[in-house]
């Protein structure tokens, strides 16, 4: 059943390798330069707003998590009073059963 196994992952790793030779032909030219280099000239990208850029949506994310937290403490804030409350209550209620039981068998 391995044996199947590793047959059919080689076969399919074979196709994948074939496919990525057709759709990225690297053999076919001389690779000089990072293809991200290619496109430098064409394009003139002002650094400084990009920095801004970068800088505000860091901004506005920290923002965003800052207020879930701030959420999801309150939350838990809110859960915890709930349960104190209510072990308050049930300690108090405990009480009342142990005193009327007291009170009945005296």
């Amino acid at each position: 059943m391995k044996k199947i196994l590793f047959n059919i992952h080689e076969a399919v790793w074979w196709v994948v390798s074939e496919l990525e030779d057709w759709l990225y032909p690297y053999r076919d030219r001389e690779v000089t330069q990072p293809l991200w280099a290619e496109r430098s000239d064409d394009l003139d990208v002002d650094e400084l707003a990009y920095i801004k850029s970068q800088l505000q949506c860091d901004a506005e994310r920290i923002e965003r998590l800052q207020n879930e937290m701030i959420y999801v403490t309150s939350k838990i804030n809110d859960i915890n009073n709930l349960l104190t409350n209510l072990n308050m209550d049930e300690g108090q209620e405990g009480s009342k059963i142990i005193v009327e039981e007291s009170e009945k068998t005296s």
